[in-house]
């Protein structure tokens, strides 16, 4: 449970950042800063350029950061998984052994009553 609830905060953390980051990269890319006639100014426009792939880079950084522990997290789920899948089974078998276990007892208890029948027969019926 303690990495499903760690897998849930980092599902969370990588949403605010991606979706942080969408909205910088269209911060800078949709509002580029343009002056009369619709030409931009060269250097403003350097600038929007350079501040969004510094954020992409970040991201790049972050994503990186972020892939191992996805990859650790995603083996343990497929563990967890086949753990799972296995226990299933093994509680199949259970269900299974248990009926076969009352089905003996029903005939150990019919058999002891017959066993009892026998030996307790009255002498004028021998």
């Amino acid at each position: 449970m303690i990495f499903l609830d760690e897998w849930a905060l980092l599902d969370h953390d990588y949403f605010s950042s991606l979706s942080g980051a969408t909205e910088a990269l269209k911060a800078s890319t949709f509002r580029l800063p343009v002056v009369s006639g619709a030409r931009a100014d060269v250097q403003k426009l350097k600038d929007a350029i350079c501040s969004a792939v510094d954020v992409m880079q970040a991201m790049a950084s972050s994503i990186c950061s972020l892939l191992s522990r996805v990859a650790k997290l995603n083996s343990l789920l497929a563990e967890l998984g086949n753990l799972s899948a296995n226990e299933f089974a093994l509680l199949n078998q259970c269900k299974d052994l248990l009926l076969a276990i009352a089905a003996m007892q029903v005939k150990e208890c019919s058999l002891k009553t017959h066993v009892l029948q026998l030996n307790h027969v009255p002498s004028g019926l021998t």
